[in-house]
């Protein structure tokens, strides 16, 4: 059995490469709670890049892809020249070159192991060599020229992450939607996502028939660092007064060399052991790193092995060196797992720099402090922008409805949102308190920017991240939190919001006054009465005003209309879920109604369904021929949302979860 388990073991153990890739994939992704929470790692070692391609967005990373942050800084190079990432790869290109690709890449590793599944393989040729200059093409197309183009817009588009990148998808979508805990997310996915998902399998299932198929045909990465092929210290070396050119090297390789080190060779270090004359060697420098173990064989003599004290001082090395290696894995991961900078729901937030003193103190109920709807905001204080300087503390805001923004300049559509909360700050800034707090990251051009624009609201910064993360958020902006006037969160959301969503948010929050509301069906009005027939065997009516106290929501629909079918099934999941607390029809445009009956047949859609016979009840609400269209009532009669287009499950909940937390 030893015997056996021990020629097993030889011809099955792992080659010192195989344990380095593994090793640098475990280094890269040491935030284990990322995995079990859902989340994603934020803490300032974020802002480094790692050498290898592994996504920014993988529930593990503890640093940025580099070609992900040249993207994103060539989108923003209209605010900044991206000085650091080029920096750092031209210092990863100098010192490692592609040997990084060869040993430090986790997709590199997922590569090779999807090469070992047991099919024909597809061996280079010609074809695949002109193949591998596809890279260089979408390096220039989608990671310079795109990103570029739309900075000049102000419109950031990182090309390749975005339409192209698998390890995006594989590490990044991927590794947060298979936790249950991101479940909700599905609702949001697109075709985007879709076509993303089909480029991903299509190029693992690739990497089943061609070695390393992304490595040698699509990775922009390699691109750049195949520049610095002749420059770069470490690599494979080639003594030319021993060299042959025998071509055993070129023919071993499985990737489109021309010549040993040359730009598509990722310095594996395989041909090192198959040149009959020693020639080759993987160095550092004038440090040799690993060099042929077998003496040249002449004629009618057996090859020679180093001496057993060699060897066994190599092992030494070697063992010391992998001890040394595990202790800063061990050290890392349990200092980015100990300082998990997400905060969490509890009854202190984490980051007390810069935080009242009364966060530290017992809310004046028994609700939670913490991030989540329903939950009591955590206090803070941050300084604000202006010559008049002073601070914005959450707790001098009692009584008041308080909505913070989140925002940065870098930030395209924060940036096209601001004129909504200046427009809303205008409006009702006697009633409620407003802050829009800039992002820690590149805030040296915030004064100018504001200079620049004419937003009369305060601005603030939030120094260290420390009050985004006390809210839940992280690096993914805009973000928008609204609080009640007893300190309750009623709504925390990333994403972009418009001035309609916000005042439907607020205004419901705000205190009653005399109850002569005009009728009509602006937002705030109240809203029009009336009747619909329902569909159905059980026939019966919808009648607004029997919907007293309740939250109604009203979509106008009809079977011709593509995005009203598309949207319905938000509807339905909304029914289901706030069903018990809300009141809810979909009504029919008047127009073809003589096929809705063998549609809703054919539907599982468990709502109410209704008709506007005549019209008369869209043109009520101010509405026409244009569908889809939405209205939402809150339980005192007043429109607080009423708009043509489609809508998601998300929008939606976002509009009736706080009129239901009142």
């Amino acid at each position: 059995m030893a015997k056996k388990f021990a020629a097993w073991w030889s011809a099955h153990k792992p080659t010192t490469r195989r344990l380095i890739q593994v090793y640098a994939a475990l280094l890269y992704n040491a935030y284990v709670k990322g995995f079990i929470k859902g989340d994603i790692y934020t803490g300032g070692i974020k802002n480094f890049c790692v050498p290898g391609f592994n996504c920014y967005s993988c529930p593990g990373a503890i640093g940025a892809c580099p070609l992900g942050a040249l993207q994103n800084a060539l989108a923003s190079s209209d605010k900044r020249a991206p000085y650091y990432v080029l920096g750092i790869l031209m210092l990863y290109g100098l010192i490692l070159g592609r040997t990084i690709c060869g040993w430090l890449c986790p997709l590199g590793l997922i590569q090779e192991l999807f090469y070992k599944i047991p099919t024909p393989k597809v061996k280079k040729s010609r074809f695949t060599h002109a193949l591998s200059y596809l890279k260089y093409v979408l390096l220039a197309m989608f990671v310079v020229i795109i990103p570029l183009a739309y900075s000049l817009q102000q419109y950031p588009v990182p090309g390749f992450c975005k339409y192209i990148c698998p390890a995006g998808t594989f590490e990044g979508a991927m590794g947060l939607l298979a936790n249950p805990v991101n479940a909700g997310k599905f609702s949001i996915l697109n075709i985007l996502f879709t076509r993303k998902f089909v480029i991903m399998v299509a190029i693992l299932l690739a990497c089943v028939f061609f070695y390393r198929a992304f490595c040698r045909f699509l990775c922009p990465l390699g691109a750049i660092y195949g520049l610095f092929a002749r420059v770069s210290i470490l690599g494979v070396k080639v003594e030319k007064s021993k060299c042959t050119n025998c071509g055993r090297c070129v023919a071993h390789c499985k990737m489109d060399i021309r010549h040993v080190g040359d730009h598509e060779c990722i310095h594996c270090a395989s041909c090192v052991d198959v040149c009959p004359t020693k020639a080759i060697s993987m160095k550092m420098g004038k440090i040799t790193l690993k060099a042929n173990e077998v003496q040249p064989v002449k004629p009618g003599e057996e090859p020679q092995l180093e001496d057993n004290k060699k060897r066994t001082n190599r092992r030494i090395r070697v063992m010391a060196a992998w001890t040394a290696a595990l202790v800063v894995l061990g050290v890392v991961m349990w200092q980015v797992n100990k300082d998990d900078v997400v905060a969490e729901p509890t009854s202190q937030p984490a980051a007390t720099e810069t935080l009242a003193p009364e966060a530290t103190e017992a809310p004046d109920d028994d609700m939670p402090v913490g991030y989540e709807v329903g939950m009591k905001c955590p206090d803070f204080t941050v300084p604000l922008y202006g010559e008049e300087g002073g601070e914005f503390t959450l707790s001098a805001q009692k009584g008041k409805v308080t909505v913070i923004n989140f925002w940065a300049t870098w930030c395209t559509p924060c940036v096209a949102e601001l004129p909504y909360f200046a427009e809303l700050y205008a409006e009702y800034g006697d009633e409620i308190a407003l802050v829009a707090i800039h992002s820690n990251l590149v805030t040296d051009d915030v004064d100018k920017f504001l200079a620049k624009e004419s937003l009369d609201m305060p601005f603030a910064l939030d120094k260290t991240g420390a009050v985004i993360k006390s809210l839940g958020g992280s690096t993914q902006l805009p973000m928008t939190v609204i609080v009640d006037a007893d300190g309750k969160i009623v709504y925390n959301k990333v994403g972009s919001v418009t001035l309609e969503i916000l005042e439907g948010l607020v205004k419901p929050l705000l205190p009653e006054k005399d109850d002569d509301t005009p009728v009509g069906y602006e937002v705030g009005m109240k809203c029009p009465d009336f009747t619909v027939p329902l569909y159905g065997e059980e026939g019966g009516e919808f009648t607004l005003s029997a919907q007293k106290g309740k939250v109604t929501v009203i979509n106008f629909w009809a079977t011709w209309c593509t995005p009203c079918v598309a949207e319905l099934p938000y509807f339905a999941e909304l029914y289901a879920e706030y069903g018990d607390e809300i009141a809810l029809v979909a009504i029919h445009s008047n127009l073809v109604t003589d096929d809705v009956d063998k549609f809703l047949a054919k539907e599982s859609l468990d709502m109410p369904f209704a008709l506007d016979k005549t019209g008369a009840v869209i043109k009520s609400l101010g509405g026409s021929t244009q569908l889809p269209m939405t209205v939402i009532v809150d339980a005192d009669g007043k429109i607080v949302y009423n708009k043509v287009g489609s809508v998601t499950l998300t929008v939606l909940e976002g509009l009736v979860a706080p009129l239901l937390a009142e």
